[in-house]
Formats: structure tokens, C-alpha cells, sequence
């Protein structure tokens, strides 16, 4: 490893990560604010927006910690490199599936079933990215300074999530609701590109003896065996929770914002697009702004960002208007721009240096977790129970985290935990 940084300063290193994170960040917040009214286009059901998604979150889940592990073994950059040029290869064929569709040469379930397909890239290889960003970052920080760090990661993952809906509208209304999904490919191409041949790595991780699968393991059993440790556990848990609720709302909130305005077509993907942005441009401002002056616990910021995210939440449950819709998405926002900060950087402090990337692993595929659930409990609860009954629900598991949060003697009992003589720069 590299000597630490001091907490204050950014190295300019991290900033070739947050290029990639902000392609992803835009390119994901533009599908789901496209992927509604282009389903209605289609022909495909509503809850569809939700299982195009799914298997792909799945794969993410379970991929997650393979790459983040393998990363420890044959470095950072190769991992991350692979992960943008697979985020490349599934949003441009995506577009094709998608341009295929309007055209009617593919309906009905051969369109559904590929438009899965190509987004499970994503989930297989692309979930390699960030687990292995997470990790090279973990490897030039201390502790003290990585929660920072780390937020600084997520907020490129924010800024895109911020102009990439209203870029996307831009587009959109000119050239079609295809071509930013093909302007993303392009972009995260060249991200790729910009990571292999500038990003620094002068050596490879190498894992501690006592990091080597035990008993002639593989790195998927220790991953698994790392998620059932003390240390790390009450953080997943958590994270599970927050994922699953970020899923629901994400899913069902450009459907809200139609049903609820009246609006359909390109008109509800803009007005959703607002919302996407209000909510990602709150994040980053809690980030880059507000977390670095807080100084609070990883367990306060869990507490205080879920008490946020319930208060937008019920905000947009009796919202009227736009107005009132994009105040929910801010302090949703704000919500979700502290918690998340909160538990990855609480799960890595919590283990130890050459356990980095395994951890990253883990908390990348809890990121993605929610979605696996999102189609039932957002898509299908939307159709069958009515638009707020996927809120409700998402309020009943926050309460459960904060409960959670706050009982916890896990959580409360967390410390620093300082790297032995042979883990030492």
C-alpha cells in the first residue's frame, strides 16, 4: 500500500474513479427516468420497469464479492477497467434491444427477456467497478479520513445521478429517448480507457496469510464467511435494509410522478427526471458540503439519514404537486447522502487492511440488493394495491433500521481497527 493521505486532501488519483462512478451514476439515473415511458412505448406492463432490473441486481449481488476479492489479488485496476468496459458493452446493447423494439422487429417476451438480458452485463461484470474503487481507495487512506474519502467516491456516483436526467431530456426531446443510452456507452468507454492507462498502481495488493481461504476454501466461502463476522454483519444488515427501500422508491418513483401529475411519454420521463436530479444534486450536496462538517459517528449518520429519507418519504406521499414532489426527492436526498456514507464507511473501518476488498465486495452487492426485491414489493404492490402502497412499505423497513440502529450493540461497540506490523506501508 501507499502512505496515507491527510484526511484533508483528495489525491488527484481518486479523481480518474470518480470519472467512472460519474458515468455510471448518469447512465443509471437516465434509464430509470427513461425506462418508464419507453416500457409503455414497448407495450410491456409497468412492473416490467422492475424485472428488467432484477435479474440484473441479482447478478450483482452475487458477483460483487468475487470481483472484490480478485481484486485483492490481481489489483485494483484491472478489476475497474473490466467492470466500465462491460457498463459499456450492456448499455450499448441495450439501445440496439431497445431501437429493435420500436421498430417491431422483436415484441412481446423475446424483447423483455432480451432487454434483461442485456442489462444482466451490467450486473455480471460491471458490478466488478465499484467494490474494487471502494478497495483502491481503502488502500490509500487511513481510517480516519476513508469515510470522507469514500463519499467523495459516491459523489461522482451523485453528480451523474444529478445531470444525467436533465442531459438526458435535453437529448431526448431532440435526437430520442435512445441516444443518450447510446451516448453513456460511448462515454464509459472512454472511462475505461482513461483508468487503464493513467490510474497508478505501482504493486498489487496482497492478501495477509491469515486473509487465504481457510481450509482449501474458495474466495466466495471467505466472502461469506467475512459477511457472517461480527465486525461487519450489523452494517450489512443495515445496508440490506437501505437497499431494499432505495430499490422500491427508485423503481416506482417516475410512475408516481406521472400517475399522480397526469403526464405520459417523454413529458413524464422530464418531470421525473426533476425529481432524479433534485434528489442526486441534495446528495452531493450533503457529501461534498455538509458530511465533511458533521464529524458524526458512522451509527449518528446511520441514525439521522434514515429519520431523513422517512420524512421524504411521507412528504411525497401527500404530495400534490410537482413542487411538492421534488421537495421529497430532496430530503430523500439528504437522507440517503448520509446514511450511505454511514455504513460503507463504518464496514471499512471495522476489518482490516488486506480485507479491503473482500469488504467492498460485500457492500457493493448489499448496494445492489434492493433491486432483486423492488419488482414485488414497488412494481407489483404499485399495480395491485394502489401508488402509495410501495411507500407505506418503505417506510415500514426504515423503521425496522432505525429501530435496529439504535439497539444495536454491534453498531455501538465498533472501533478503529489498526493495521498489524506485516500490514504496515
Amino acid at each position: 500500500m501507499i502512505a496515507d493521505k491527510p484526511a484533508s486532501s483528495t489525491p488527484p488519483r481518486i479523481y480518474l474513479l470518480f470519472i467512472g462512478m460519474l458515468v455510471i451514476g448518469a447512465g443509471n439515473s437516465m434509464l430509470l427516468a427513461v425506462a418508464p415511458p419507453l416500457v409503455r412505448e414497448l407495450g410491456l406492463s409497468d412492473s416490467s420497469v422492475g424485472w428488467i432490473f432484477s435479474p440484473s441486481a441479482l447478478l450483482w449481488v452475487l458477483c460483487s464479492p468475487y470481483w472484490g476479492r480478485r481484486s485483492d489479488k490481481v489489483g485494483r485496476k484491472p478489476i475497474i477497467t473490466l467492470g466500465l468496459c462491460a457498463y459499456a458493452v450492456s448499455m450499448l446493447a441495450f439501445g440496439i434491444v431497445v431501437v429493435l423494439g420500436l421498430m417491431n422487429i422483436i415484441q412481446g417476451v423475446v424483447l423483455f427477456v432480451l432487454m434483461m438480458s442485456a442489462r444482466a452485463i451490467f450486473g455480471s461484470f460491471g458490478s466488478s467497478s465499484s467494490p474494487a474503487s471502494q478497495a483502491y481507495i481503502a488502500d490509500h487512506t487511513s481510517p480516519l479520513a476513508r469515510t470522507e474519502h469514500l463519499a467523495t467516491l459516491t459523489s461522482a456516483f451523485a453528480v451523474g445521478q444529478a445531470f444525467g436526467p436533465g442531459v438526458c431530456a435535453a437529448l431526448a426531446a431532440k435526437l430520442g429517448l435512445v441516444f443518450p443510452i447510446g451516448l453513456i456507452a460511448v462515454l464509459a468507454a472512454i472511462s475505461a480507457f482513461l483508468v487503464w492507462r493513467f490510474l497508478p498502481e505501482p504493486q498489487k495488493p496482497t492478501p495477509a496469510p491469515d486473509a487465504l481461504p481457510l481450509h482449501g476454501g474458495s474466495d466466495e466461502v471467505n466472502s461469506l464467511k467475512l459477511a457472517r463476522d461480527p465486525r461487519l454483519s450489523a452494517y450489512l444488515i443495515y445496508g440490506f435494509g437501505l437497499s431494499v427501500v432505495s430499490g422500491i422508491v427508485t423503481q416506482v418513483y417516475a410512475l408516481f410522478t406521472m400517475d399522480r401529475l397526469g403526464v405520459q411519454g417523454s413529458a413524464g420521463a422530464e418531470l421525473a427526471a426533476a425529481g432524479f436530479m433534485v434528489n442526486a444534486l441534495a446528495l452531493l450536496a450533503t457529501q461534498m458540503a455538509i458530511l465533511p462538517r458533521l464529524k458524526m459517528s458512522s451509527r449518528t449518520l446511520m441514525l439521522l439519514g434514515v429519520a431523513l429519507v422517512m420524512i421524504g418519504i411521507l412528504v411525497q406521499v401527500m404530495a400534490p404537486s410537482l413542487g411538492a414532489l421534488l421537495v421529497s426527492q430532496a430530503l430523500q436526498g439528504l437522507g440517503f447522502g448520509l446514511a450511505r456514507p454511514g455504513f460503507t464507511g463504518g464496514s471499512s473501518v471495522a476489518v482490516r487492511p488486506h480485507e479491503q476488498g473482500a469488504a467492498a465486495g460485500l457492500v457493493v452487492a448489499i448496494n445492489g440488493a434492493g433491486f432483486i426485491f423492488s419488482p414485488i414489493l414497488g412494481g407489483v404492490a404499485y399495480e395491485a394495491v394502489g401508488i402509495n402502497a410501495p411507500l407505506w412499505i418503505s417506510l415500514g423497513v426504515l423503521a425496522l433500521m432505525a429501530a435496529f440502529t439504535f439497539i444495536s450493540r454491534r453498531l455501538r461497540n465498533t472501533t478503529l481497527i489498526a493495521p498489524t506490523d506485516s500490514e504496515t506501508p
